[in-house]
């Protein structure tokens, strides 16, 4: 269960940095850039939940582990800290700039306010903070002869 959830992981890892540091690039520049927006909105929202369920199987298998005394490590508290950012960004960050762009309101936006560049801005900083939690757990996960 160990290396599924490590191959998933690594899978995931592709895909988050495909879709968001080569497809979408490519997208906005080949498309119109409401055309292109549309599109890279689908491929996040299926790298977001595939993300989402990756990750609450990959906690689930070390807390698994742990409970086993297999494993004592600083790695489930990384994969809690990654599973709230993707859904911190996935469940408030997306609805504000979905909202921007319809010319709707959103409560966050209510409560907060912004541009839509300053919150497209956040939730790159948060996409790209999830790459690089994820690259290290993926790391530490291909670590598979430890117990």
């Amino acid at each position: 269960m160990k290396k599924l959830a490590a191959v998933l992981a690594g899978v995931w890892l592709g895909l988050q940095l495909g879709m968001g540091y080569v497809a979408a690039p490519l997208l906005f520049q080949n498309l119109q850039r409401m055309q292109a927006g549309e599109l890279a909105g689908v491929l996040f929202n299926v790298v977001a939940y595939f993300g989402l369920a990756v990750w609450l199987l990959v906690y689930a298998v070390y807390k698994m582990y742990a409970e086993r005394g297999y494993t004592r490590s600083y790695t489930p508290k990384w994969i809690v800290l990654l599973l709230i950012l993707m859904a911190v960004n996935q469940f408030l960050i997306t609805p504000v700039i979905e909202a921007h762009k319809a010319g709707e309101s959103n409560w966050l936006l209510g409560l907060i306010g912004g541009s839509f560049g300053q919150w497209h801005g956040v939730s790159s900083i948060v996409y790209m903070v999830c790459s690089v939690i994820g690259l290290g757990l993926v790391f530490r996960l291909l670590k598979l002869d430890t117990h």
